[in-house]
Formats: C-alpha cells, sequence, structure tokens
C-alpha cells in the first residue's frame, strides 16, 4: 500500500508540468517549490463509482506532458508540421482496411475516434485533510490544481457519435453481421451516423474551509508572478475550496438505438456515404425496417432550456434527458405543440429581447423543407414560419442559422439535395459551384410571427457549418454575421473513400478552408453588403458567451485544426483553443500540448458573489445582465474535455481524457484545474452549459438539494428490521399495467414453465410440514413430479446435508457463497423470446441456475459471456474481438464442462442431461421460436407503446455476491422482479418454484410457514423479503446508481 501510494503521488506531481505556463516550467526553482506543495499537500478525496463494463480501465497515472512555449501563428492558412513525427500513427492498436471501411469510417473508428460502449458514473468528493489522490473503483478520478471559488455549479455536457457495435459492424455494407445487400446496395459508415452518447460532469457549489499554507507554497500558476514563502512559526489560515464533482456518461437511447439493440446490428443502412445507386434502396430499406428514411441518433448538439435537457440532431425530433442522471426521458414535442412534420435544429438560440428558444427544422425527405419557430420560455411552441421548395428539384442543406434582437436569419450555402442526380449514379447531396449562397431575412413580430422572407444573395458559392454570432449595426442597421466559412471542404474531408488525398491538395491550396468569416447584410433592400475574411486560422466549433447571442461582441473561441491529423489520418482533432478580438484583430493561443487534442470548448460566466436568483440568471443565456454580475465579456471560464495521445507506445483508445479550465481573460496561461476523467471521451461534436437547478448560500454547504447518494442503507434497515408481510396477489398502483403485460405475455406463451415436469395432483391425508395449494378436512391437495436423475439426486443430498442446491443466502460458516452457486450459469436477456424458452426450460427441470442477465445497453455481463465464447471459439475468428459478437443465451455447465449457445442448443441439452433425454414439451421447442418472441413483445412498455422500459439497463453498482430469488417464470408478479435484476444487471440465483416443485415445501419451512413468490434474499445485506413491490423498491434503491453532487460529509 505504502509503494501504491507513493507511485500515485509521483504520478500526481508529474503532471504539474503539464498545468504550468512554460515560463514556469522551464524555472527551476518556482517548479520545484510547486511540486514540493503538491506533495505536501495532496488533498483527500471520497469516490463512489460504477460501470457496466466487466474489463476495468488502467489507472495508470498519466504521462507527463509538459506544455511547449505559445508559438506565434502564422498569418496563412498552410498544414501545420506534425509535432509528433512521421512514426507516430494516431491509429495505433487495432487498423482497420480502407478496402473493407473506406478511409473516412477507418478514420473514425480508430484511436480516440473508437467508441466507448461502457456507461460509467463515478462521484468524487474533496476535503481538507488526509494525503491521498483520488481513485473511483478502479478507475483514476483526481483533481490537479483547484476548481476556482468563482467557478459556478452546473453541469458541462458533451455529445458525439458513439457507434454501439463491434467495429465489423461498420464495414462496408453488407459485409457485417445480419447484413444482407438487396440490389447491390451498399454504402459506407460515416461518422454523423453513429449513435448519440452524452458525456457530462457535474459541478457542485464551492464550500469552504481553513488550512495552513506551508513553506514551500505557491501562491499563483499565472506567469511571472512570484511565491510567497511564509514564516513556518506564523502559519497563515487560508481557504480552499471542496468539491463534488460526478461524472456519468449515457447512450441517448432513441427509438432507433433501441430498435437495433433489439436486433442486434445495425438496421439503418448508411446513406451519408452510399452510393448514388444505393442511397434511394438504403433509404427506402431504412423505413421499411426501422420505421424512417433517416437513423434517429441525437448525436450533434445538446441543448437547455427552461429547465430541460435535450440532446439534438438536424432533421430529428428533440431527445429530452433527465437533467440529473442523462437518462433518456423521451422524444419531445413540448406537449403537443410542435407538429409531426417540424424537425428541431441541432442549434437552437435564445432571443436576446425575449428569452425565447428560436429554432428552425430542416426536413431534407419532403416539403416543407424548412421551418421557423420559437418555444416560449413556459415551454409551449408558438408560430411556425414555412420556407417551400420545389419538392421535385430537392432542397437546400441547412445546419446553423442567426439571430438577433429583431430579426431571424436563415442561411442556404451551396450544399444541396437533388434527387434527379440518383439517376446518374451520384449521391444526391453535394457541395454545388453553380449555387451562390444566400441569406434569409425574416423579421419576428411581437406576437410570436414572422415577416416574409427577404433574400440576400452572396457574390459565390459559399458554405457555412457554424456560425459564431449575429447583431444589428446601431448607426446603420446593418446586420453584422460572422462565422466558420468552410466552402465544402468538409463534404469532401468527410468523403468515404479518396479522403487523404483531396484533403492534402486542398490545404495546400489554402481555399476552401475553414476559417472566420464577415458578411455585412442590408435587411431595408436585400442585399450582401460586404464580405472579408477575419483570420487565417483553420478553426471549427466556434463558441462565445451566450450572453451575448444576438447582440454585439468581441471574442469568439474555436478549436484550431490540427492538418497533419486531417491530412495524415483523415481525423479531425484540435490541437489548440483561439480567443479571437474581433475588434483589433489580435488573438491569444493556448496549444494542448504534444500529443494532446481539444474538444470544443464552453465559455462559462464567472459566479460573482449575489442571490440565488440572480446566479441562475447570469447562467441562463439570454439573461439580462445583474447588477452583481460583471459587464466584461469575457470574465468567465473556458472549460473543455482534452484526449492525451502523447504517449506513442500506448495507442488512444487506451489512453486517457481529462476536462481542464481556463481563465477566458487569459487562456495562454493555460489551464487552472485538470480532472483527470474515470473514462475516456471519444472525439465528438458540440458541448453545452447549464446551471443546476436551486441554489443556496454558495458558503455554506452544498449550493443544491438533491437526494442523498442511492447506496443509503435506510432502505436496506428499514428491510431487516420491517419487512412487508406477505399478501396473496396484491397489487400496488404503479403495478397495473406492467403486470397486465405479463399477464399477456403469459397467456401468449400459455402459462409454459408453471408446471414441472411430469406434474400431477392427487388428494392425501394432511401435514402441517408440506406444501400444499389447498387444506380442508384433514386433507391437502398434494403436487407431485418426475424429475430426472441428477435432480433427484439432488434431493437426496439436501434431505441429508439440510443444505439447498445452489443456496447462496444460507451458507455454512467456514464457506463463502461462491462454494454453493449453482451448476449451471445462464446469460440470457429479457426481452428475447430465446431467453424465456430457456427460463421456461429451467423452471420445468427445477434446477437451480445463476442467472447472468444482459439488458440491452449494458456490457459487464455480456463482457464476460463475450470472453467466455471467445476463448470457447464461439466468437469466430475475427481478431477484432468484440462484445458485439457474444450470442445469447449461452449456457455453461460447471458439472459437465459443458458450454452450449443458442436457445434449441440449451434446451436439448438441458432435457438430456437433466431429465433423461426425455422431450421438451411443445411450448419451449424449436416450433414455438416466432410465438415465444411475439409473447415476448406484447409485454409492452409503461405507456402501452413499444418495448418495456425494463428491456433495457440502467446504471447499477455491482453486488458482490449474487442475489437469491425464489420464483417461476409464468408469474407476473416474479416477472417485475426478474425484469427490475436485470435492469440493473444483477446476477441471481434463481430456485425455480414452479407448481410441483419439492422447493415450494422448502421455502414454506424457510419462512416459518408462509409460502410466497417472488421471495428475493440478498447475502450482501441480509434482506429477505416478500412483495414485489417492496423487492422493487429495495433493488432500486441499493443498487440503483444515481449520482449527484449532493453534499458529502468530509468525514465519509
Amino acid at each position: 500500500h505504502i509503494n501504491q501510494h507513493t507511485e500515485t503521488l509521483k504520478a500526481r506531481c508529474a503532471m504539474v508540468d503539464c498545468m504550468l505556463p512554460s515560463s514556469i516550467t522551464s524555472g527551476g526553482v518556482a517548479k520545484c517549490r510547486l511540486t514540493s506543495y503538491v506533495q505536501g499537500s495532496m488533498k483527500r478525496v471520497t469516490t463512489h463509482a460504477s460501470s457496466r463494463a466487466g474489463p476495468s480501465y488502467s489507472v495508470d497515472s498519466p504521462t507527463t506532458t509538459a506544455h511547449n512555449h505559445v508559438k506565434k501563428l502564422s498569418s496563412s492558412a498552410t498544414p501545420q508540421e506534425d509535432c509528433l513525427g512521421p512514426a507516430f500513427s494516431s491509429k495505433a492498436g487495432i487498423v482497420l482496411d480502407d478496402a473493407d471501411y473506406g478511409e473516412h469510417a477507418a478514420a473514425f473508428l480508430s484511436g480516440n475516434f473508437r467508441p466507448v460502449i461502457e456507461e460509467v458514473s463515478a462521484f468524487a468528493s474533496m476535503s481538507a485533510d488526509g494525503d491521498r489522490g483520488l481513485e473511483a473503483s478502479s478507475r483514476a478520478f483526481y483533481l490537479l490544481g483547484e476548481i476556482p471559488t468563482d467557478f459556478p455549479a452546473g453541469k458541462f455536457a458533451y455529445v458525439g457519435p458513439n457507434p454501439k457495435f463491434s467495429l465489423d459492424s461498420y464495414k462496408i455494407w453488407g459485409r457485417g453481421p445480419k447484413q444482407s445487400n438487396i440490389a447491390a446496395a451498399n454504402g459506407w459508415h460515416h461518422w454523423f451516423e453513429g449513435d448519440g452518447m452524452v458525456y457530462a460532469l457535474d459541478f457542485g457549489g464551492a464550500n469552504t474551509s481553513s488550512r495552513r499554507r506551508n513553506e514551500a507554497e505557491h501562491d499563483s500558476f499565472e506567469e511571472g508572478e512570484k511565491e510567497k514563502t511564509l514564516p513556518a512559526e506564523r502559519p497563515e489560515k487560508s481557504k480552499e475550496i471542496l468539491r463534488n464533482v460526478c461524472y456519468r456518461n449515457r447512450y441517448v437511447r432513441t427509438n432507433s438505438w433501441k430498435k437495433e439493440m433489439r436486433h442486434g446490428a445495425r438496421l439503418f443502412r448508411p446513406l451519408m456515404n452510399a452510393s448514388g445507386s444505393a442511397f434511394l434502396p438504403n433509404a427506402v430499406a431504412n423505413f421499411l425496417l426501422g420505421g424512417s428514411f433517416l437513423k434517429d441518433s441525437a448525436n450533434t448538439a445538446l441543448c437547455y432550456f427552461a429547465g430541460r435537457l435535450f440532446a439534438l440532431q438536424d432533421t430529428m425530433p428533440p431527445w429530452e434527458l433527465n437533467n440529473d442522471t442523462l437518462e433518456t426521458v423521451g422524444q419531445c414535442d413540448f406537449d403537443g405543440t410542435l407538429p409531426f412534420y417540424v424537425p428541431f435544429t441541432a442549434h437552437p438560440k435564445i432571443a436576446p429581447s425575449t428569452g425565447d428558444l428560436l429554432f428552425f427544422g430542416f426536413n431534407p425527405v419532403y416539403p416543407p423543407h424548412c421551418s421557423i419557430g420559437s418555444v416560449s420560455p413556459e415551454g409551449n411552441v408558438g408560430p411556425t414560419k414555412a420556407l417551400w421548395h420545389n419538392a421535385f428539384q430537392g432542397a437546400t442543406f441547412i445546419h446553423d442559422f442567426c439571430v438577433t434582437e429583431n430579426y431571424t436569419v436563415i442561411f442556404e450555402g451551396s450544399m444541396n439535395i437533388r434527387p434527379l442526380r440518383m439517376l446518374k449514379g451520384v449521391h444526391p447531396l453535394q457541395y454545388d459551384r453553380s449555387q451562390l449562397a444566400r441569406f434569409g431575412i425574416l423579421q419576428r413580430q411581437c406576437d410570436g410571427t414572422m415577416s416574409d422572407v427577404t433574400w440576400c444573395e452572396c457574390a459565390e458559392p459559399e458554405m457555412v457549418y457554424h456560425f459564431v454570432n449575429a447583431w444589428e449595426d446601431d448607426r446603420t442597421g446593418h446586420i453584422v454575421i460572422v462565422g466558420v466559412r468552410e466552402d465544402g471542404f468538409f463534404h469532401g474531408a468527410l468523403a468515404a473513400t479518396g479522403t487523404r488525398s483531396w484533403i492534402t491538395s486542398t490545404l495546400k491550396e489554402g481555399k476552401s478552408v475553414p476559417r472566420l468569416h464577415e458578411w455585412r447584410l442590408d435587411p431595408s433592400n436585400g442585399k450582401v453588403l460586404s464580405e472579408q475574411w477575419l483570420f487565417d486560422d483553420i478553426i471549427e466549433v466556434p463558441r462565445i458567451n451566450d450572453k451575448f447571442t444576438g447582440v454585439q461582441n468581441r471574442y469568439a473561441y474555436a478549436g484550431r485544426i490540427h492538418t497533419a491529423s486531417l491530412s495524415r489520418d483523415a481525423q479531425l482533432k484540435f490541437d489548440a483553443v483561439i480567443k479571437f478580438d474581433m475588434v483589433t484583430g489580435a488573438k491569444e493561443v493556448y496549444e494542448h500540448g504534444r500529443g494532446r487534442y481539444g474538444m470544443e470548448a464552453q465559455f462559462v460566466p464567472r459566479s460573482h458573489p449575489c442571490t440565488a436568483a440572480s446566479i441562475e440568471q447570469v447562467l441562463v443565456p439570454g439573461a439580462a445582465l445583474l447588477e452583481e454580475t460583471s459587464s466584461i465579456e469575457d470574465d468567465g471560464w473556458l472549460i473543455l474535455y482534452v484526449h492525451d495521445e502523447s504517449d506513442v507506445d500506448v495507442s488512444p483508445s487506451d489512453s486517457h481524457s481529462e476536462c481542464i479550465i481556463l481563465d477566458a481573460r487569459k487562456i495562454r496561461d493555460g489551464p487552472v484545474a485538470r480532472i483527470r476523467l474515470p473514462s475516456r471521451i471519444p472525439y465528438g461534436a458540440h458541448a453545452m452549459w447549464c446551471p443546476l437547478a436551486s441554489r443556496t448560500n454558495t458558503q455554506k454547504g452544498s449550493v443544491h438539494h438533491v437526494p442523498e447518494q442511492p447506496r443509503s442503507t435506510s432502505m436496506t434497515q428499514q428491510m431487516l428490521t420491517s419487512p412487508p408481510e406477505p399478501r396473496m396477489f396484491a397489487v400496488s398502483e404503479g403495478q397495473r399495467k406492467a403486470l397486465l403485460g405479463a399477464v399477456v405475455t403469459g397467456v401468449l406463451r400459455a402459462a409454459s414453465g408453471l408446471f414441472v415436469h411430469g406434474w400431477r395432483p392427487s388428494v392425501t391425508i394432511d401435514d402441517p410440514n408440506e406444501y400444499a395449494l389447498v387444506r380442508m378436512f384433514g386433507l391437502r391437495l398434494k403436487e407431485s413430479h418426475s424429475l430426472g436423475t441428477i435432480r433427484k439426486r439432488q434431493l437426496y443430498e439436501e434431505s441429508k446435508s439440510g443444505h439447498i442446491a445452489g443456496d447462496v443466502f444460507k451458507v455454512g460458516k467456514n464457506s463463502t457463497s461462491g462454494n454453493f452457486v449453482p451448476f449451471i450459469t445462464l446469460f440470457e436477456q429479457e426481452g428475447c423470446g430465446e431467453s424465456r424458452r430457456v427460463r421456461e426450460a429451467i423452471c420445468v427441470l427445477d434446477i437451480p441456475c445463476l442467472l447472468r442477465p444482459c439488458p440491452y445497453g449494458a456490457v459487464r455481463n455480456l463482457f464476460d459471456a463475450a470472453q467466455r465464447q471467445k476463448h470457447d471459439g464461439k466468437a469466430g475468428k475475427n481478431s477484432q474481438f468484440s462484445i458485439g459478437d457474444t450470442r445469447l443465451p449461452y449456457l455453461e455447465d460447471c458439472r459437465t464442462g459443458a458450454k452450449v449457445t443458442g436457445a434449441d442448443n440449451i434446451i436439448e441439452y438441458l432435457f438430456e442431461e437433466y431429465l433423461d433425454g426425455a422431450q421438451p414439451p411443445v411450448m419451449i421447442t424449436r416450433a414455438s421460436r416466432g410465438i415465444a418472441q411475439f409473447a415476448v413483445d406484447a409485454r409492452g412498455s409503461e405507456n402501452g407503446f413499444g418495448p418495456a422500459g425494463a428491456f433495457y439497463s440502467r446504471p447499477s453498482s455491482l453486488a458482490d455476491k449474487p442475489l437469491q430469488l425464489w420464483a417461476y417464470e409464468a408469474s407476473p408478479f416474479c416477472a417485475l422482479v426478474r425484469e427490475t435484476l436485470s435492469e440493473l444487471e444483477l446476477s441471481y440465483v434463481l430456485q425455480p418454484c414452479a407448481r410441483g416443485s419439492p422447493r415450494r415445501t422448502q421455502l414454506m419451512r424457510r419462512t416459518g410457514g408462509t409460502f410466497q413468490v417472488p421471495y428475493l434474499e440478498d447475502p450482501n445485506t441480509g434482506v429477505a423479503i416478500f412483495e414485489s413491490t417492496a423487492i422493487v423498491e429495495y433493488l432500486k434503491s441499493r443498487y440503483a446508481v444515481d449520482l449527484t453532487c449532493s453534499k458529502v460529509q468530509p468525514s465519509q
């Protein structure tokens, strides 16, 4: 432990080099003294972490990455030199073949673009005493530096495409798993078509405590500032901030995501990089198989408005997320006020005068191709304005737009969609140099309506993906617009093939590259008055202080594109953040350092001492300035994620990511704080900041009130001291729809799994020590069975030893639960008809089984199953091993060493081995496969439509020991508990209690004379309870992860 602790401290100290300005790192004395301070005053932190993954991330300490001196940039747009040298490959590790994937997909599935399928939750609380760093579970999660006291409480979130299946699935269409290629329709995967994943850091409020400065403390990281050494005999008290920080990442579980997860492979064919001849067949197949022409991924941007968090994608409605947990709430139509035919832009804006959320909807499939509207602060969509195009001719692609105090400005560039191109075998979406760009100006009225559009035509073809800002000139009334003009650069740079050569030649030419550009429009006569390039730096993802949206601003922040990576690897990376002064023409640069690449930066206003209400207003974009807040535009922070690829011996997909905080007034000084994250963050799309919902005094306690950690002992204690009394067929209010769905499934399955093999009733003399369904007049209804030889042997051994086979709850004093785990382990999936048939077979055979649920979206148990199948040769010969290769259901029998995949094979094996070769009932044979899946699908969701939400995973803590459930498959009450165990990915031993099972008597004796199922036993806590409602509540309170930045006492 001492050695490990020493190494951890060394690693933390090594990271100091990465934080300091180059002037400090070059000076030995200051650097040495600061390192000494870090060694002497390392903060103590408390962590809680959870993951759905089986494999743990490496906790190796980050490598030292010294920041170089900030280089003065050339005014030309030529590519930068590759600072890593020709030997470095950003796609080290798994190298994908361009012939299989295309250049673009191979690049955007490699390195740090490689997907992260695991959903992680981690919590860190820092206190003033102690001397150890922070490691959450096996995941490094710690802070170097100090989060400033005036950095506000809130959520920093980032979203991007993150494909969920194995890499093989993203080869040219037709070569991946379960992919048919009808009429030679192919296509290559495009980065934009990946599933959306959100990566968020929640920052609690700044609490303070006193501590003593020691001699070696360095007062500031600022360049040129002198350190202050205090006399040891007169230590001075200083304030140290305490922060609670929570990290989580979650998929946005759209309808497309759910459909593909249930299918077990890609359903939606590629469109962005399909060939011209394949585009239409692929779109039609998407509609027939997936329900829509385009995949709904919600992978582009995030928006926080009216207290609600949304994940956005062009051409689709918004998806609402839980602002605390990031769990997907559902598709949002703003209480029915958003028309069904109106999509929602990925880049809505807050109107500076009214606070309304302004948006447009681009529909590439059918008219109106563009609809413009607004959402009130109360969450209602106002009148919409349709811009009509010739549907036969096609539409112009629109991604971003602008707003001013009085106008909404639409931009139609030279990227258009022409369906007739497909007749020539050409993709319908092209950058068309024959089409001049134009701006459409609409004046907004007080009642929410808009004027007719006034078009202002540019002098040449142009394209803009992202605008910086727009405002009205107070002197002339002209509209000034600033954006990143790129003229088709990304259309070529993200093409399926021929990408590198096109990028190299285009960068060399230096014309159609993304740079900051200005337009001036006259709304009175519909003319573009002037255009000019503002800076030559090749950039993207521009941001401003959001309070200045629609009004004149001075500063813009953007990521500088690392052109060497773009040209060499066809990968879009940002090696620096640039702060542009659009008034003086000056700029300031912070370079991330050798082999380090940033993502989009988000401006966060500085939090000044003021009331809770005013803080809330300051953080809402578009809100009026308050007296307590600074009117200085750059008075705040830049926060962004950075990925470290500096270690040439480590693949970028195995290296680590960080969150850094820069002072927006002086970004060249480098980060004031860096947070090593517990999970890698792939390069993605856009970031967002949103304030916390409620606040208290920032000097006392946490700044918001949320429930304490879900792993509270209150529910456990209640279940231990006052367990619920069993009630026959008791139905709680919230269970009715779910129970009805489970009943429908059971009826369609003809109650398969209700009876053990050979069940037959008879009347016999009553014995109070034996279970009976009916007792009267000294008689009881006896239920007999005809079980297999091995099960009969188990019963004989149980009668002699007193220990029930597979019992993990009641074990001997000198034993552990692992010694009593059943012979059979089954990896299965709720919502899968094949898994349902196997569970029914287990109940018929009356054999105990360890169930390892693999719900849709989880990876912990699925990864374990995949590893076992790989070692057993079940995963195929492909060296690119992935959990996507796993086949379910999958059974292992440690008694015989058998490993069996597929329901038909498993059922055949079980009846051969555990029922002496008898034939299985018809309802669980191959003939009932279709009926089984239909019955499972009929379970329905909570609102009556679609698959049950319980079929999908939710974040959970890993139980040290498997739980134990007494149940049988046909019971709807048992189904609710089973679904909850699956949802939380909790492994459990099933003690089947079908009619005729000897376990009915065993459970009755175990509970003091009561038989009722479901009955749950948790060896981790000692809880043993009846009643499905109480069991579900207990499981969720004990194991569901809902981490928040709640107040955690230092003593924890």
